[in-house]
């Protein structure tokens, strides 16, 4: 079955949305306490939404969670290596 657009660019779309919110963070940020200090039930709303994405994608989350660690952790111990002197970098 051929991919759809959405799946064939999903990289692109996610990398985009990442960059966004890097940029726009602050901004976003804002609105949002601002959102919130004028309707006390937003933060209700956020917070109950947040604990129901967790309950639903809870493995999902924690394998994201243990891959990002597992590669910190051989970063660390590649650049403890080159420290030492016992390998080269890589490039």
């Amino acid at each position: 079955m051929e991919e759809s657009y959405y799946e064939r660019n999903r990289e692109a779309r996610c990398a985009y949305q990442r960059e966004y919110y890097k940029q726009n963070k602050n901004k976003i940020n804002q609105k949002r306490h601002l959102d919130e200090a004028s309707d006390p039930d937003k933060v209700k709303k956020r917070l109950d939404y947040n604990k129901e994405y967790y309950r639903k994608n809870r493995k999902k989350l924690l394998a994201e969670r243990a891959k990002r660690y597992q590669e910190i952790k051989k970063e660390r111990e590649e650049y403890k290596k080159m420290k030492r002197g016992e390998a080269t970098p890589q490039i």
